[in-house]
This record gives C-alpha cells, structure tokens and sequence, in this order.
C-alpha cells in the first residue's frame, strides 16, 4: 500500500511548480516553456507535474489567480487604513510604487509576455480577458467600499475609474519593460491619480 501523502506535501509540490513555471515563462516565454522544461525546474518527474496541472496555460492561470489574491490583500490592508480623505489620496498615489515594489519583476514579465502569446492563443485570451475582468471587479469593490465612506461622489462611475486604474498601471509596467524609467512611471501614476481623484472627490 502506498503511503498517504499529506495536504502540506501537496501544497509545498505545487508551489515549487508554480515558482518553476515563473521561472521558465519568465526566461524563456510562455511558447518556449515545455511542461518537461517545467517539470525539470521543479525537479519533478512530468507524470507528477500532469498530476497538478494539465497544461502550461492552466499553469498560467494559477499564477494570474494569486497575483489576485495579492492584490486583493494589499488593498484590504488600505482600506483597513484610510480614515480620511487625504489618507485615501496618499495611498492611492503611493499604490503603484509600493505594490511594484513587492510584485515579482519575473510574474510582470510574464503579464507582457502572455498579452504579446495571447493575439496567436484564443484559448489563452479567453483565460487572460477573465482575469482581467477578475481584477476589473476587485479595484472597482474597493473603489465602492471608499464611496461607501463618502470619499467620490454618488453618481462616479467606480467601473470606469477601475478600468481606468488597471490600464494605467498595465501599461506603465510595460513601458518599464520597453526602457522608460520607474522615477517617471512613479510620476506619471501619481499625477494621473491625484487628477482622478480630484475629479471624483
């Protein structure tokens, strides 16, 4: 009879999977990595990867799933915290330094990396326009909850300025990737919210 494998076994198995899986999408692309070359990362036999995950792009959604969970957590930690408006203003403004801060450089590589996979992978758009749309509705709970206190006005469309968020924040990581600077990036959110929030206040 074979020993039962415990629920920490498990659990530490499929973290070094997903930290190989970064690893490889982030050296090699989401096209070049192999389940073998993840498999061999991980130093685990392929068959014992298959158990976990069925595929590279599941693998991908996975890492999407908990860059969301620490999302969610770090603006739970704001909302936990914002007791004025001018709190509110400071910690949006200060969101996209101090969250790149603690975003893994490999796991915003591979966000550039899938959108470039995702115009050849219909399978792999789908999977990316849900996590988006994931993401989409966790900015604009948080936007809700802050309307909630009184800091927007009624009638701000808390979808919108979500919308509005994500993409900023999306596309100054990509221009990081492409050269421009993070002083600049830093500057340019942080102009780009205080005009937001000046508007909505």
């Amino acid at each position: 009879m074979c020993p039962k494998v415990s629920s920490e076994y498990k659990t530490e198995i499929k973290e070094r999977i997903i930290q190989s899986a970064i690893e490889c999408f982030s050296k090699y692309g989401l096209d070049k990595t192999t389940m073998e070359g993840v498999a061999q990362k991980a130093d685990l036999s392929k068959g014992t990867l298959y158990l976990y995950f069925k595929s590279k792009e599941e693998l991908f959604y996975v890492i999407c799933d908990n860059n969301l969970k620490v999302l969610k957590e770090r603006l739970a930690q704001i909302l936990a915290t914002t007791k004025t408006k001018e709190d509110l203003v400071s910690n949006a403004e200060q969101f996209y330094e101090n969250f790149h801060r603690t975003e893994k450089r490999e796991n915003e590589k591979i966000f550039c990396e899938i959108i470039a996979e995702s115009a050849r992978n219909p399978k792999l758009q789908k999977m990316l326009y849900a996590q988006r749309l994931k993401t989409f509705n966790v900015v604009r709970e948080y936007l809700d909850h802050q309307m909630e206190k009184g800091f927007f006005r009624k009638d701000t469309d808390t979808k919108a300025i979500a919308s509005g968020f994500v993409a900023l924040y999306d596309g100054l990581i990509a221009s990081e990737f492409l050269g421009i600077s993070a002083s600049y990036s830093i500057n340019s959110w942080r102009s780009t919210v205080r005009a937001i929030m000046a508007g909505i206040s």
